[in-house]
């Protein structure tokens, strides 16, 4: 019987590019055009591996001296030779191969599902944050209502939230190979939910409950959400777990202590900041109310303060 060597190309996400059969007992990769395999890439030497089947009944892959060396995929240690098992991925230059046997075991094959349909539940999501939206709007109403007071933030919402799903869809669509549009929007518009959830929760929190903490750290809230939302998006583009992560985390953590920063300092020159950035109906209002005697008591005890400081020398300028 005459021998086959499978040699396959894998892509970034090593997935099979281009798989080329080869009936000979041995195979020679390289840059130069008497290979068995021709690879156009720079760093692939001339002569640059040999596949070949040892006398145990193996499949070999050996490293015909190049200059750049041959790596098993995820190992920075140089190799000489390597005994292919067919799930052994190599990397010589910038290629990553594969090489089978005309006898490997191939998993059975997958039951076809009709593909999910995401669009309802990009239906909802949009319903639900423009529900919200236009409640906070309401409740935020002093004056005469008016339709443009609510057509127009709603539609900059939504214009905003299709550019953000467009641009991700491209980068999906270049570096995935497809677009993945429903996805995109789906993560998009769970995050947009977040945050309008949390926009609501905190001046409420303050309002209601006289809880400062939301609304003092919601910048820390607004900084994770958007780096929750970019992990989804490349996740969805099929970027590596961890180091995604991480990149996210660092550059999350990065823009809150910028803000962090920029918040103590202008606290230090503008003093307390204001919690709430909109009216609220009274009847939202939770927390027991102060009665007149507490009221007056602690105007009794700031007048006093007062009158210390006024009493009090200043301190003496030091000299030049």
């Amino acid at each position: 019987m005459e021998p086959v060597i499978w040699v396959e190309i894998l892509s970034r996400h090593r997935e099979v590019a281009q798989r080329h059969r080869f009936a000979a007992p041995e195979v020679r990769i390289g840059r130069g055009y008497d290979n068995d395999l021709v690879l156009d890439d720079p760093d692939v030497a001339v002569h640059h591996l040999r596949v070949f089947r040892a006398e145990t009944g193996d499949l070999v892959a050996e490293d015909c001296g190049s200059a750049n060396g041959l790596y098993r995929d995820g190992d920075r240690r140089r190799q000489q030779r390597v005994i292919l098992d067919g799930d052994t991925v190599l990397r010589i230059g910038g290629v990553h191969l594969r090489v089978r046997e005309p006898g490997y075991a191939v998993p059975r094959e997958r039951a076809q599902r009709p593909p999910a349909r995401l669009w309802p539940a990009a239906a909802g999501l949009a319903a639900a944050i423009l529900g919200l939206e236009a409640l906070s709007l309401w409740l935020a109403e002093t004056g005469e209502p008016k339709a443009s007071h609510y057509v127009m933030p709603l539609l900059g919402l939504a214009g905003i939230t299709l550019i953000w799903t467009a641009g991700w869809a491209v980068l999906s669509r270049v570096f995935a190979g497809r677009a993945q549009f429903e996805r995109g929007l789906v993560i998009a518009l769970s995050g947009l939910l977040a945050f309008a959830l949390y926009a609501e929760f905190a001046p409420f929190a303050a309002f209601a409950l006289a809880w400062r903490g939301p609304a003092t750290y919601e910048y820390v809230a607004m900084w994770s959400i958007l780096g929750a939302i970019c992990y989804a998006h490349l996740h969805a583009l099929g970027a590596r777990r961890r180091l995604s992560a991480a990149a996210v985390a660092a550059l999350s953590l990065l823009a809150i202590a910028a803000q962090a920063l920029t918040q103590s300092e202008a606290r230090a020159v503008l003093g307390q900041q204001s919690y709430l950035h909109r009216l609220l109906p009274p009847t939202l209002r939770l927390a027991p109310l102060q009665d007149e005697t507490a009221f007056f008591a602690g105007v009794e005890e700031l007048k006093s303060r007062l009158d210390r400081d006024r009493a009090s020398e200043p301190a003496a300028e030091s000299g030049p």
